[in-house]
Parts: structure tokens; C-alpha cells; sequence
């Protein structure tokens, strides 16, 4: 992965729920002796201060310690920020909140590196910016060129850029773009059949050719697999194929709700669009199809826009495709 000793960087991604997150968190806890790790979600992000505050709310969080010693820290390591402490009213648990109602988004960022500068000069840093794609929905400023300037100035700072959107990710590092050849490209895979059958039978009397079963029913998404594989284990039963279906069957019903309503935000020609989409192989603009769902082919392309745009689906080089394999399996059991 990445190695701070020499400030590369990394580049992540794979379609969701395969694991990138628990991996990285995985990495940054067991090197917490000898790194600080700054890690920052900015799935939610609608704004460049949206970005510039969780940048901040993340260094802050980074400071572990007794409150009033974090405090004196981070006051130490900010020129304009001020902190205080917060306290999570569900969890009970403290966590300290930057303030920056007066600032400019440009004080926010140059605060927040010269925060990490400083930082660096008594531990090697890493940053790992997660759901990374999503500073090309920022369209009033060029994130990648600006944080190029700060990415080149790094020493002893290194930077995990995160995320499920290949297309867009590899667009923001490819030739000519600023971030270019700033990061080695690392592509996520599903984890191995041996290697999950090793793990699922310490806990489990399965098969390998059962787990070879779950894992193309799951299409080799971590998360899904691993929720099959729980509820087995909760089931106390022999497993067998129709054990293994039931199960499933389990957690798409438990979705059904959320799901239904998500559907129902849709108007008719897109949830026309994504019932083919649950159907057909690519292969949705022929004649037949059309005819099938009675629909014109502009009108389903531009639904088709419409749901990528939602992000409910994605695309790769093959075509589009739902990102969410439980959300799939609910689209061709539910709607078809």
C-alpha cells in the first residue's frame, strides 16, 4: 500500500461495498504508532466549504489525548481556526469541532495544510480522503489544481484517494488532468473463493462449492457476501443451496421498504428505465425491448442519465450497471 516513508500516494477504487473503507481503517489503525492518519468522508460534500471543513473536522479528530491538551494542540497548529469540544448527545462521546463561521474557504485550506505541515514535522502523515469523485460536483472551483499545489509542497505526507466511481477517479489522474501521476492506481478486486472459504469454514460447515455459490449470488460484493455468511451462521442449520437462497431472499425482504420508496421518487419513464436495466444485459435499445416496455429510445436514454446522475446506477467500460447488488437482486425479483 501506501509508504509514507517515501510521500506516494494511492489510488482506490473499486464499486462500493467491496471494502475499500474497512481496508483503509484496517491499515491507518495498525500503523496509529508510527503515522498520524487524518481520514475524512466527503460523500455529503455540496460546497468547497463543505470539503475545507471536513478537511478540518478530520484533523482535529486526528488529535487523541485529554481535551484541553487536544485543544492547546490544534491551537498551536491553526492560525485562524478556532476549536471547541462537542459532545455527541446519542454516543455521549466528545469529539472537538472546528469553528470557522468567518473564514473564506481559501483561510479554511490554507489552515488546514499548514496544520498537516506542522504535524509532519513530528510524525510522517497520511491523509486518506474517502468518496474522493465527488469534488468534480464542485463546480465553482477546480479542487483537483488547487490541491495539486499543496500535494506537490508535501514532504513526509502521504495521500490515500478513495472511491467507486472508476470513470470519474481515473479522469481526475489521467493525462493532462492536475493530479496527474500524483497517485499509483490500485484497483480493488473481489476477495478469492479460497481465501473466504478458508475464513467461512473456521466458523462454518460449508463447502467450497457452496461458498463458490454464495459468492456469484453476491457478485463477489464483500458486504453482501459477509451478511449471507452471518446469517448462516446464525441459522444453526446444515447449510445447503436452498438454505443459502432463503437467507438471501431474508435480506432483500429487509430492504424491500427502503427500497420501494426510493423507487417511488422515480417518475415513470425512469422506473421504466431501471426495470430494463434489471432485465437486460446492455442490450436495452433494441427494437424488441423497446416494444417490450413500450418506450421510445431517446426517452430511455435520458432516463437512463437520470438514474446515473441519482447514482443509483454507475458505468464502466462495459456498459451501466446497478452498483448495489442487493438493490439489483430487489430490481429483478420485485419488478419484473
Amino acid at each position: 500500500m501506501v509508504n509514507p516513508k517515501y510521500s506516494n500516494n494511492l489510488l482506490i477504487f473499486s464499486k462500493r461495498r467491496m471494502g475499500k473503507t474497512t481496508l483503509v481503517e484496517h491499515f491507518l489503525y495498525l500503523k496509529s504508532e508510527d503515522y498520524i492518519h487524518i481520514y475524512v468522508d466527503i460523500f455529503d460534500i455540496v460546497s468547497k466549504e463543505d470539503f475545507a471543513k471536513a478537511l478540518l473536522k478530520a484533523l482535529s479528530n486526528s488529535q487523541k489525548g485529554d481535551v484541553k491538551t487536544t485543544i492547546k494542540i490544534l491551537t498551536n497548529l491553526f492560525k485562524r481556526v478556532r476549536v471547541e469540544p462537542s459532545i455527541d448527545p446519542n454516543t455521549l462521546e466528545y469529539s472537538i469541532k472546528p469553528i470557522v463561521a468567518t473564514l473564506s474557504f481559501e483561510q479554511m485550506m490554507e489552515d488546514f495544510f499548514h496544520g498537516v505541515k506542522e504535524l509532519s514535522k513530528k510524525k510522517k502523515v497520511i491523509i486518506a480522503i474517502d468518496e474522493f469523485q465527488q469534488i468534480t460536483n464542485i463546480k465553482d472551483i477546480k479542487l483537483d489544481a488547487l490541491l495539486r499545489k499543496y500535494i506537490q509542497q508535501r514532504e513526509k505526507i502521504s495521500y490515500i484517494f478513495l472511491g467507486s466511481k472508476r470513470h470519474i477517479l481515473t479522469s481526475l489522474f489521467s493525462y493532462k488532468a492536475p493530479l496527474y501521476e500524483l497517485a499509483t492506481h490500485f484497483e480493488l478486486q473481489p476477495l478469492k473463493i479460497e481465501d473466504i472459504y478458508s475464513y467461512a469454514k473456521r466458523y462454518l460447515t460449508i463447502s467450497k462449492e457452496q461458498i463458490e455459490y454464495i459468492f456469484n449470488l453476491s457478485d463477489g460484493e464483500t458486504k453482501l457476501l459477509l451478511h449471507m455468511l452471518h446469517l448462516l451462521y446464525m441459522q444453526k442449520q446444515d447449510i445447503s443451496n436452498t438454505l443459502i437462497d432463503n437467507v438471501l431472499k431474508e435480506i432483500i425482504d429487509s430492504k424491500d421498504a427502503t427500497f420501494r420508496m426510493l423507487f417511488d421518487t422515480l417518475n415513470n419513464n425512469q422506473k421504466t428505465a431501471l426495470k430494463v436495466l434489471g432485465k437486460y444485459d446492455n442490450n436495452f435499445f433494441s427494437q424488441e425491448v423497446l416494444w417490450d416496455y413500450n418506450i421510445k429510445k431517446q426517452t430511455l436514454k435520458s432516463s437512463i442519465n437520470a438514474l446515473f446522475r441519482k447514482e443509483l446506477i454507475d458505468k464502466n467500460e462495459n456498459g451501466y450497471f446497478v452498483p448495489d447488488r442487493t438493490f439489483e437482486l430487489w430490481i429483478e425479483r420485485k419488478l419484473q
